[in-house]
């Protein structure tokens, strides 16, 4: 008889540990995974890919922001990955970010039909799902072609992209007279003067699309940055454009004398491109600039 109690308390025991269980299903059964990672998506028929880079102290709990950074013309998601370390602001920084890869090396830049915002739309999808993303900070930014391509995603997928920063990347005069953003968004632009590849002239027109669209103030805010590198053969001003409708701000760093490169990485030793970029994006969202 004593022999059947223990049983039954021990079968008890079982399907109150079972119920438990089924009572918190978002406990995951494995560990969160973390760190740097290449996943592959299947998009209108073909195989794309890209890293993300989730920060080690991520336990899945709690949402955090998503930085989508996109390599320059004949480049690739390995290189900008590697140039921008973006992984290690990710770590101080608390945020997720992703390197995708385009198609032959580039990014398409037309709003309609663009098979590269189907995929940055089915790698945003997807990540929802996978984690926990602040859905109102998904922020995009890039190198060259990238920094193009982040002016598209501006225009063409403004109801999920928070802000923008481009590196050497022009907005486009073909973009400007397509882009229709469904809301006021904050841009920053790092571009040299000396830039062989992407004209510095070309800046202003796309800072003025965005200005009008904004809102902002006509007269920036104009700064100097120390020299802190006299040797680097440039230097840096900060232009800020304020008070734009929902607190938006664009902010445009002229770095005289430099070229078509990421400063920080190569070229103007001044300031750190990857931290300016970040700096900037995370104190907005899609409702403006965060109080």
């Amino acid at each position: 008889m004593h022999r059947i109690s223990i049983f039954l308390l021990v079968i008890l025991f079982a399907c109150c540990s079972k119920d438990e269980q089924q009572a918190t299903p978002d406990v995951p059964a494995d560990e969160v995974q973390t760190g740097k990672m290449t996943k592959e998506l299947v998009v209108n028929g073909t195989t794309r890919e890209y890293i993300i880079y989730v920060p080690e102290s991520y336990m899945g709990t709690s949402s955090l922001p998503l930085l989508l950074s996109f390599h320059g013309l004949t480049s690739n998601m390995e290189f900008n990955y590697a140039y921008t370390k973006f992984n290690e602001l990710a770590e101080n920084e608390n945020f997720i970010v992703v390197h995708p890869n385009g198609i032959d090396n580039k990014w398409t830049l037309s709003e309609n039909n663009n098979p590269d915002i189907d995929f940055i739309e089915a790698i945003l999808d997807h990540l929802e799902k996978d984690y926990k993303i602040e859905s109102k900070r998904i922020y995009s930014t890039g190198m060259s072609n990238g920094g193009n391509f982040s002016f598209t995603l501006a225009c063409g997928l403004s109801n999920r992209i928070a802000a923008i920063a481009s590196v050497t990347g022009l907005m486009l005069q073909t973009a400007i007279g397509d882009c229709i953003p469904t809301r006021p968004l904050s841009i920053f632009h790092i571009h040299g003067t000396e830039d062989p590849i992407a004209n510095y002239a070309f800046v202003q027109r796309g800072l003025d699309f965005w200005i009008e669209h904004n809102n902002t103030d006509n007269i920036p805010t104009v700064s100097a940055i120390p020299d802190i590198d006299t040797e680097d053969g440039s230097t840096v001003e900060r232009f800020e454009y304020l008070n734009g409708d929902n607190g938006v701000e664009i902010h445009h760093l002229k770095v005289t004398g430099g070229g078509h490169q990421w400063p920080g990485y190569q070229g103007n030793m001044d300031i750190n491109a990857s931290e300016e970029v970040w700096n900037f994006l995370k104190i907005f969202d899609l409702d403006g600039k965060i109080e």
